[in-house]
């Protein structure tokens, strides 16, 4: 088992990094593919983890806009990533590695998406078997669950 299978999750552009290698592509088409993927397909990028967020502490420091792509659950990104994704997704903008350097994607997420959008798990953070099995069953419960329809 590679030890990048064991990560909970990455930043950004380790993902592009890792996914680039793994798919034998740019890393410019891998970062133009998850910034599509965060803005019209769903794929959730954080600016911060929810699960270490104190009630009774604020955000400060960073202004953050909440997002949902296409009625999906929302995320809380910083406005300057979001604005950022927007130009990369909509206006053909070259992704910046400085703007998105803290963000991060989840594996659950990462999974999720790939099996919405029909593609593939990568070896650099699935085994071979998850492959295998996500192509088989797991289809049907994103389906379920209408993740699949969200997206056409």
């Amino acid at each position: 088992m590679n030890p990048g299978q064991l990560v909970e999750s990455y930043k950004f552009w380790e993902v592009v990094t890792l996914w680039a290698k793994d798919r034998l592509e740019h890393e410019l088409v891998i970062a133009r593919s998850l910034a599509h993927g965060v803005i019209v397909d769903g794929l959730r990028l954080y600016s911060v983890d929810p699960r270490w967020l104190r009630e009774d502490e604020s955000l400060s420091g960073h202004p953050y806009i909440g997002y949902a792509a296409q009625g999906g659950e929302p995320i809380l990104l910083r406005a300057p990533v979001l604005e950022h994704l927007l130009g990369v997704a909509r206006a053909a903008a070259e992704p910046s590695r400085l703007i998105l350097q803290d963000e991060f994607i989840r594996r659950p997420d990462f999974r999720d998406w790939l099996l919405a959008t029909d593609q593939p798990l990568p070896f650099f953070w699935f085994t071979e078997e998850e492959a295998t099995h996500a192509r088989e069953s797991d289809r049907s419960v994103l389906s379920a669950v209408g993740l699949r329809e969200r997206l056409g």
